[in-house]
């Protein structure tokens, strides 16, 4: 099995039903991660030391790259499904 027929199988959703699963748990996931986002900020503006700057700052940036990650997930997500034939989708039940 390649790369490709393991994403079609296993990543892309296989009807409606279960696109909006994923779109909305990746949602709850980009609420709790910009929660996240906002702590770290305050976080490392508020700290004294410069590890402790650093810290908080290395964190802040993990969680802005997995959040603009999501998004892009997200986004890709939604116009695959979009824009696939119903022809394809018929084949893959």
């Amino acid at each position: 099995m390649g790369f490709r027929d393991f994403v079609l199988r296993w990543i892309l959703p296989k009807d409606e039903e279960t696109l909006q699963l994923w779109l909305t748990a990746i949602e709850l996931f980009n609420i709790i991660l910009s929660f996240f986002v906002l702590v770290f900020l305050v976080l490392t503006l508020l700290a004294r030391e410069v590890l402790w700057t650093l810290k908080f700052g290395v964190v802040l940036l993990m969680c802005a790259v997995g959040l603009s990650t999501l998004s892009v997930m997200q986004y890709l997500l939604a116009l695959e499904f979009n824009t696939r034939k119903r022809d394809i989708l018929k084949r893959r039940k």
